[in-house]
């Protein structure tokens, strides 16, 4: 029975490209040891009427409306080195330009650039060429959809071939304990002429290997780069207990690898190399983040033809221009 935990989270493409590590058994190393891609195909016929995937498979669809919230943006001119168990991520060499201790909840829209936070919560960088990011983010996120299918969907109780988001009985959600979930974890509803409604999904794992094993720290491949990414506690450390048996990881079962609680996980902290080198000059008016969720967010089907599970996260990508 597979522990499902939002293995496939999108990962906003600001983060690091795989160093190798050495093993310790007591906090797990700067670099994560383990690259993973995209898991998911995208539905078919995404951004219109699509097809659903096939009994206990997945697709990635747009959604309408997806949040997030920011608390931090660091640019740096080197390599910084990622947390451990006992250290936070290490911001030699960085210069913040934006932070809200209290985080900035924004919505993503695709293609276009959002304004985050006010105008308090920046800072000027100094002149230079900055060649690393390091963004700091919560670990919930919010999504709203109406998606049409070209065939009738079911949510186990309700048929139509709309199906929207709802709020689950559970409120946040943190994984689910097996693919084919109970409907009281669903935050799916296919009611003829339902409304959608905002639903909160959280992180607790970033991907699972072939024994259910839990990664804490894993590299994404991005579009045009690798990202090393992060889960950390209210400290900015990562959970005791990853590396303990095996780098990166918390074996299944064991507290930060189970379903349906956070595990103490309170944000996602992720460093990218910079495609372009970006260079702050006294022509640098700002900087910009414009987004990518034509994949933001997953639909999981059961083990029943056309029957929706619930709706996961997704992979999305942003790009960060100066202007």
């Amino acid at each position: 029975m597979r522990a499902d935990l939002n293995i496939r989270i999108f990962f906003i493409i600001l983060f690091l490209s795989l160093i190798s590590i050495t093993f310790y058994s007591t906090a797990t190393n700067a670099q994560p040891g383990t690259t993973v891609s995209r898991n998911d195909p995208e539905c078919t016929g995404n951004g219109g009427t699509i097809t659903p995937a096939a009994a206990n498979n997945r697709c990635e669809f747009t959604p309408d409306a997806q949040k997030i919230t920011f608390f931090r943006l660091d640019l740096c001119t080197s390599r910084p080195t990622g947390p451990t168990t006992s250290a936070q991520v290490v911001r030699t060499n960085c210069s913040t330009f934006f932070k809200n201790d209290s985080g900035a909840e924004t919505e993503v829209v695709k293609g276009v650039g959002t304004a985050i936070g006010t105008a308090s919560d920046y800072t000027a960088l100094p002149y230079g060429t900055y060649t690393f990011g390091i963004v700091t983010m919560g670990s919930t996120f919010k999504f709203t959809t109406s998606q049409l299918f070209d065939a009738t969907m079911s949510d186990r109780s309700n048929t139509s071939t709309t199906c929207v988001t709802k709020v689950s009985s559970l409120g946040t959600i943190y994984g689910f304990e097996n693919r084919i979930n109970t409907a009281a974890k669903s935050n799916v509803d296919c009611t003829a002429s339902a409304t959608a409604a905002e639903t909160t999904i959280g992180v607790n794992t970033l991907t699972m290997d072939s024994d259910d094993d839990c990664y804490h720290a894993v590299t994404f491949q991005g579009t045009s780069v690798n990202v090393d990414a992060y889960l950390v506690e209210s400290d900015l450390t990562l959970l005791d207990g990853v590396g303990a048996t095996d780098a990166d990881q918390i074996k299944n079962g064991i507290a930060g690898c189970t379903g349906g609680a956070d595990h103490d996980i309170a944000r996602i902290i992720g460093v990218m190399p910079l495609a372009t080198p970006m260079k702050i000059t006294p022509q640098t008016i700002g900087l910009q983040i414009k987004y990518n969720n034509t994949r933001g967010i997953t639909k999981s089907m059961t083990g029943t033809t056309n029957m929706i599970g619930y709706f996961d996260s997704a992979y999305f990508d942003f790009d960060l221009i100066a202007r």
